[in-house]
This record gives C-alpha cells, sequence and structure tokens, in this order.
C-alpha cells in the first residue's frame, strides 16, 4: 500500500489478536428483562474483568488459559458459562434475583467515597504519573493493524470472487463491535525510549520496524512507534484524534463525571477500589468506563475507558482506551500495556452496513530502568523521534526474539495476504482510481498526468482555458523528477505553459535541488494558501475579481538543505519578468510606459521548529504540525545589474504559526508575519496584500479585501481563528444535535509607504504611478467573522465583516462583508 492507504495509517492503530480469547455480551434482569448495570464480569479463575456499562453491556479479552466467565452482582445469583478458548464468544446473562431477610436498615448522607479516593489520586499524581518522573528508560514492542469490517464474504460479484476470494480466509470478529473484520494491514516496531524532566527530554529511538505491503520507506518508521498517540490518564485532558477528551483522573473531573465505587477486590495481593464514572454531561469529549486504584500508593493499577455515543465528534464510532500498570522495584507504578481500539466509519449508526475501518494499537513495556542517565548520543539528537539506520533490515528471528507473545497463525499470514492482493491487477486499478481522485494525477507506471482540477478553468482574460500536464513517477526514478504542463486560453489565443527538473540528493534529511519555469498568467498577490489562477474551484467560486491576472516569464531556482530535523535553510535565486497589461498598466510619473518589469532575486531562508511531525516522500513532505511555534525567516536581495535587473532592494520577512490548544473550550491558530522593503522598487515588487477574489475561505488571505487594494513597504499582519469545537452549541437543546462548532476569525494588517515607493503621490518619487484602487495601509485594517464549521462533518460557512476601509474607492468594488465556504476533515 501506498498514497492514501499509508496517509490513513498514519492516523490509525491496532492491535487485534485472534489466538485470544474474547467474550463479548449483555446481561439483563431474568425476571424484568431490564439492563443491568455495574455487574462484575471476569474470567473465571483470574483478575480480568470488568464492570457493564449503564447499558448492561461488557466486553473481555486475554491471553491467559480460560475456559469460563463468570457474572456476579449484590442481590443476584452469580452465573458462569463455559465459553471457547482463543476464539470469539457472544454470551449474554440472565442473572435470577437473590431474596434476602434483612432486618431494619438506616442510611445516613455521607461522602461519596468515589471522591475521597479521587483526591488521594490527584494528590499523589506527582509520584506516581510517569511524566512526573525525574529520568527513566524503558523499551516498547508497537504492533498495530488495519481492518475492514462490514465486508459480506458471500458477495455474488463473480469478478471479485475470482480475484479476492482467499482473503475471507484471514476474517475474525472484533470483541468491541461484534463483527466480522478482515485484516488489511499489520506493522510491527521496537524502540529505545529516553526520558527525562528536567531539563526536559523525550526521544524514542526506532530500531526495527515494518509495514506489510510496504518494503522501503524509513519516513513511515517514525509513526510506527508510540510517542504520536501517547496517553497519559493522569492528564487533565486525553488527546486522541485532534480530540481532547476529559481524563475521568483530571483535578477537576468531577466537573465532568459521576463516579460510583462499586467494588474493593485483591490484585497481586494488593487492595484495588474499582471505581465506576459516567459522564454529567456531553459538551465536551468525555469517556466511560472504570478505573482500578491501588489502596496503598493511590495509584492508577488499570483503566478500560471508551467514547460514549453523541459527542460532537466524527469519523470515531466506537473509541476504547485500555491501560494496565505495575509496580517497578517495589516503589514506581509504570506502564505495562496500551491498547487503543477505534472504529472508523462515515455512518455512526451501528446498524450501518457500509464498509468501515477498525484501527487497533498496542504497546508493551519493558526492561524499565529509572535514574539511568541519558547517554550523551541521545541528548544530542534534534528531534522526539529517531530513526536506525538499520530500521528496515531486520529478519523474522529477530521479531519474534523482540515480541513480548507469539503473533498467532492468522496474524502472520497477514504480511503474505498483503503481497497477494497487491498482485491482483483488479486491485492496482482501484488504487490507481483512488489515488488520482485524493492526490490529482493518473498514475502512468512511469509518467502521471494531471492535475484534473486544472484540466479546464476559465477566467477574464484567457476565457476558457485548457491545461495538460505530466510528471515523472517514483517508478522512473526515486532520485529526480521531470514536470511539464501546456495551456490554452480560448479568449486571448496564447499558449502558456512550463517545466522543471527536482533533484533528491537525501530524503532525511531533506536535501534537494529544484529548477523550475514557466510562461504563464499568475496572480500578484495572492495569499500562500489561495486556490491557484488556474484550478477550476477559482473559477466556479470566484466573485468577479480575477480581471488582473498577469503573465510572467519566471525562472527559479531553489535549494533546501534541512540540517537537522527542525532546522532548514533554503538558498535561491529567481530570474522573472513581468508584462503589463490594461489592468495592471506599468506607467512612469512623466507618462511614459513600460512593457516589462524585471527584476534578479536571490534569497535565504531560514525554518525552525521543534517536534514538529512531518511526512516525507521522496519529492515532497508534509506538515502535520507541532506543539510549539513554528518560526520563519527569509531575506531577499535584488541586486542591480544582474541579468536584466534594473533594481537594487533588501527585503527582510519574518513570521510565525502556532497551535494553542485550550481544553476544554478549543483551539486557538495564529500566525503572525512582518516584513520590511529596504530600496526603491515598482509596485509589482512591493508587499501587495493578500485579497481573496474567492468564496472559498482562505486562512491566510483577507476575505473583503480586494487584489490590489493595499501595498507596503514595511509591514505587520495577523491572521488569528479560534475554534470553539462545539462548546456553546453542545449545550443548545435543538442545535447540538447538528454537532456544529463555532469558530472566531479576526484579522488585521497596518502597513507604511516611504514617499520613493508611494505612487498614488502627486509629485511622486516612485518608480510607476500605482493603478487605479491600490493604495496605502497606515490606518490599519480589520476584519472580524464567525462562522459554522462541521456541517454535515465537512463544511464551514463563515460571515465576515470589514471593520475599517469600508468607503468606497476609486478603482475597488469595496467588499464589507463577505460569506466563504471551505471543506475540512476533521474529527
Amino acid at each position: 500500500m501506498k498514497g492514501w492507504g499509508i496517509i490513513l495509517l498514519l492516523f490509525v492503530f491496532n492491535v487485534t489478536f485472534a489466538q485470544s480469547t474474547r467474550v463479548r455480551g449483555k446481561v439483563t434482569d431474568a425476571k424484568t428483562g431490564e439492563v443491568l448495570p455495574l455487574v462484575s464480569v471476569v474470567f473465571k479463575g483470574t483478575v480480568v474483568g470488568i464492570a457493564t456499562d449503564f447499558d448492561g453491556m461488557y466486553s473481555l479479552e486475554t491471553r491467559e488459559s480460560v475456559s469460563e466467565v463468570e457474572a456476579s452482582l449484590m442481590g443476584y445469583i452469580s452465573q458462569k458459562v463455559k465459553i471457547t478458548p482463543g476464539a470469539f464468544n457472544t454470551v449474554d446473562f440472565a442473572l435470577e434475583p437473590q431474596a434476602f431477610d434483612l432486618d431494619e436498615v438506616k442510611v445516613t448522607p455521607g461522602e461519596n467515597p468515589a471522591h475521597a479516593i479521587l483526591r488521594n489520586v490527584i494528590r499523589n499524581k506527582s509520584r506516581n504519573s510517569r511524566s512526573a518522573l525525574s529520568e527513566y528508560y524503558c523499551q516498547t514492542y508497537t504492533k498495530m493493524e488495519l481492518d475492514l469490517t462490514n465486508i459480506n464474504p458471500g458477495f455474488k460479484n463473480k469478478k471479485l470472487q475470482k480475484n479476492f476470494g482467499f482473503i475471507f480466509n484471514h476474517m475474525d470478529t472484533s470483541v468491541v463491535t461484534g463483527k466480522a473484520y478482515l485484516p488489511v494491514m499489520i506493522s510491527e516496531s521496537s524502540a529505545d525510549y529516553y526520558f527525562r524532566k528536567s531539563p526536559s527530554l523525550s526521544r524514542e529511538i526506532v530500531k526495527a520496524s515494518r509495514i506489510s505491503g510496504i518494503e522501503e520507506d524509513y519516513t513511515l518508521a517514525q509513526f510506527t512507534g508510540h510517542l504520536h498517540v501517547n496517553i497519559n490518564l493522569y492528564d487533565n485532558f486525553i488527546d486522541i484524534f485532534e480530540v481532547r477528551f476529559a481524563s475521568p483522573l483530571a483535578d477537576h473531573g468531577r466537573m465532568f463525571y459521576k463516579y460510583f465505587l462499586i467494588d474493593s477486590m485483591n490484585i497481586d495481593g494488593r487492595k484495588t477500589y474499582k471505581i465506576r464514572f459516567h459522564p454529567k454531561a456531553f459538551s465536551t469529549p468525555v469517556l466511560d468506563g472504570e478505573v482500578n486504584i491501588d489502596s496503598t500508593t493511590w495509584a492508577l493499577q488499570s483503566a478500560h475507558v471508551k467514547m460514549v455515543k453523541g459527542l460532537n465528534v466524527n469519523w470515531i464510532r466506537h473509541l476504547v482506551l485500555d491501560n494496565e500498570n505495575y509496580l517497578v522495584n517495589d516503589s514506581v507504578w509504570f506502564p505495562k500495556q496500551d491498547k487503543i481500539f477505534a472504529d472508523f466509519s462515515i455512518f455512526m449508526s451501528d446498524s450501518a452496513k457500509m464498509v468501515s475501518f477498525l484501527g487497533h494499537r498496542q504497546v508493551d513495556y519493558s526492561n524499565v530502568r529509572l535514574n539511568p542517565g541519558i547517554p550523551k548520543e541521545v541528548a544530542r539528537m534534534d528531534n522526539n523521534v529517531m530513526i536506525n539506520s538499520g530500521v528496515l533490515k531486520n529478519d523474522e528471528q529477530y521479531w519474534e526474539s523482540v515480541r513480548p507473545y507469539d503473533l498467532s497463525a492468522k496474524e502472520k499470514s497477514i504480511y503474505g495476504m498483503v503481497d497477494s492482493v497487491k498482485n491482483v491487477p483488479l486491485y492496482q486499478t482501484f488504487y490507481d482510481m483512488v489515488s488520482m481522485a485524493l492526490g490529482g494525477y493518473y498514475n502512468a507506471e512511469y509518467l502521471e498526468f494531471g492535475p484534473y482540477y486544472k484540466l479546464v478553468s476559465f477566467n477574464d482574460q484567457e476565457g476558457c482555458r485548457f491545461q495538460l500536464g505530466t510528471r515523472t513517477t517514483t517508478d522512473f526514478s526515486r532520485k529526480f523528477r521531470l514536470s511539464g504542463y501546456g495551456a490554452y486560453g480560448l479568449k486571448d489565443h496564447k499558449w502558456k505553459g512550463g517545466g522543471g527538473i527536482e533533484c533528491a540528493f537525501r530524503e532525511l534529511p531533506t536535501s534537494k535541488l529544484n529548477v523550475v519555469f514557466k510562461h504563464d498568467m499568475v496572480q500578484l498577490g495572492a495569499g500562500v494558501n489561495a486556490l491557484t489562477e488556474s484550478n477550476i474551484l477559482s473559477s466556479v467560486f470566484s466573485r468577479g475579481s480575477d480581471d488582473r491576472l498577469t503573465m510572467v516569464n519566471q525562472l527559479d531556482i531553489n535549494f533546501e538543505q534541512e540540517w537537522k530535523q527542525g532546522c532548514s535553510n533554503a538558498v535561491g535565486i529567481q530570474f522573472r519578468e513581468i508584462f503589463a497589461n490594461e489592468d495592471v498598466p506599468f506607467e512612469s510619473p512623466d507618462g511614459s510606459k513600460f512593457s516589462t518589469i524585471s527584476s534578479t532575486v536571490v534569497h535565504l531562508n531560514t525554518r525552525l521548529s521543534k517536534n514538529e511531525i512531518i511526512v516525507r516522500k521522496p519529492f515532497d513532505k508534509y506538515s502535520l504540525g507541532s506543539d510549539y511555534p513554528i518560526l520563519s525567516l527569509d531575506f531577499a536581495a535584488g541586486i542591480k545589474g544582474i541579468f536584466k535587473n534594473d533594481y537594487e532592494f533588501y527585503r527582510l520577512v519574518a513570521s510565525v504559526d502556532y497551535d494553542l490548544q485550550i481544553s476544554p473550550i478549543g483551539t486557538s491558530e495564529f500566525f503572525l508575519t512582518g516584513g520590511k522593503i529596504f530600496g526603491k522598487v515598482p509596485y509589482p515588487l512591493l508587499k501587495l496584500h493578500e485579497g481573496n477574489a474567492t468564496y472559498f475561505y482562505d486562512s491566510y488571505a483577507f476575505s473583503c479585501m480586494n487584489y490590489y487594494e493595499f501595498a507596503s513597504d514595511a509591514w505587520f499582519s495577523f491572521f488569528y481563528e479560534h475554534h470553539f469545537k462545539g462548546f456553546f452549541l453542545g449545550k443548545i437543546p435543538l442545535l447540538k444535535k447538528l454537532k456544529w462548532r463555532e469558530v472566531f476569525v479576526f484579522k488585521g494588517l497596518i502597513g507604511t509607504l516611504a514617499n520613493k515607493n508611494n505612487g498614488n503621490l502627486e509629485d511622486t518619487e516612485a518608480v510607476l504611478r500605482f493603478p487605479a484602487g491600490l493604495g496605502s495601509v497606515s490606518k490599519p485594517y480589520f476584519e472580524v467573522g464567525l462562522g459554522i464549521e462541521n456541517i454535515f462533518r465537512l463544511f464551514r460557512i463563515d460571515a465576515i465583516w470589514r471593520l475599517t476601509h469600508r468607503k468606497e474607492a476609486v478603482g475597488q468594488d469595496i467588499q464589507n462583508f463577505a460569506v466563504n465556504i471551505s471543506v475540512n476533515l476533521n474529527f
């Protein structure tokens, strides 16, 4: 698998065990038929057990040798049922009430005993949470699996049966959902993990990794370890799949949950309290389940929690977290095993029959050492997750030595099954179609054609525009990529086109040379996330301000060198010739006209980040964000006399990008940028501020601003959004069912123009007069907006108001209010 399947693996984590014994069922009252909550269900002869939830449901799983499951509840006769070891069992209990003769009982009010236990747990977090330890080392084994469910093995399509019928020999049943599933991907990894509290250090060194169906992909190895979904129930909020759940052990957990002390047990000779918790409300993401607390140290011994129904969470139908801890050196509780199960589906109803994904992940911890001392070579590492050079070069004998348990025959066969599926021609056809839909290009082995969303577009200057592009694939070469495209406009009757070559010297850390040339129409002053000029969406969603496109001849030569993860430089040179037209004229103060403006600019960019998650491919990489600000500094110089450059200037630009989690009220997103141009330049070389000529929302552009409305040679701008994630709407009875989420938007800009660059002055000293409507933004520009996202789980609509510069201006159709739409895939 590659492409879309790989990206899905990054967010889906799993571990299912065919050789484990799994039991699922419901407990009811035999006389009334009512469900019975808080019933203790255990594997007979073990301490593996759970209490039924408020729907009377339970599920159990163990690798221990067991043959019976028992259900018991005070006031009812206990029941035992034989089960089939090493398989999935459905066992429903109907408990018979038991009569007692009791003397008079007096009930007096008092404190909930569960609250007193929780206070002690919170008071002792500083010694029981692993994040509070001063220093430790451990080894981890992580196993993940991706499954398909709701697949009908009796499907009647003969062609599919012929090609894929063999895969149904690998089907099994989920203990959480009770549905049959087909494993389609499995991964294993072995790692060393080092932690130090102060100064802060967290390093996972992935020593070995393998993913079924993927032979040589070092970059994916970073996602097979345990750090990218690292759950600690002692934290106030648990961050998983971009959703921050309130932890049952949070300092203010009683704001979110009701607690019930339902049992005290003896586990390994230690008295343990079993506490059941249930959410009070659902406007904040909450969980349901039970925790077992050691009575001596007030530490978490184990936990079984699950996501409740009705939350404002997308695409996840079921989510179950299991945690088991043990005493190290008879002094410190440390994780022994963590499990995550997730059921990903388009439809959230359990009765939905559409194919969906099951994801599981299990992490086993071993060889724990406290205060071991951090090796110098580990302390010098530059990222939280590091990949050992031999990470992919391990045989089956190695994996058998690092696994804490043997894989079942079905688990081992998944590797071979995936390779067999990949060799079926029908699979490759299906894969190519999905890859094209998501990536934009149709793969024809050594060449790919596209992107399809640029095949046809239209604008005022070119009319209807046709474009076709192609580029080489990694099957042609993983070291260099050739690309090119051609386009033709039916209105201007002109050919455009471009091409380039990318040379990848090293993938990790990145070392790459990129040379690109184009002769095409561009929109000066477009935002970094703006829809490209030839994108069909920019045509469909245009608000009629696309009549200032400019023809350019442009050659870019860039070399990127990543020194270490989180620190990179890019150096390059740009040769650009900009052509005037009647909408973008080049006229000097004395009335003479220029047909072109030429510039030659060299630049140096520095980018700094910490613990940034990056998906790397041979020629591209994509950032998945960081918990810390991402800084960028760009220096550019136009040197007079080099080729056709007639202007000497220097430009300095800095930016900060930061997402701040503010649970439980959502996430704030900040983007700050500022810059200064030193020298005298024509207006196309000034900072033309980011307008938006479409109804499509752009986070890094001003929705009510037109192109060529403001220019600066010194400026500061900020873009702020806060996503409340349903914090308010989730409390309104009629609206909470829609699962809409609120967004607040605030954007601002201030800039100045030196007289020598201000082409609006009567006696201007500027190189060129400004076109009608272009001016300074010395009076700050502000716009504010309110939005609703998660409409049908996909769409977002924003209403944006312009607060300043609201008066009509010559050459501009001022828009004081805008409605923008966008599409977002969020959990």
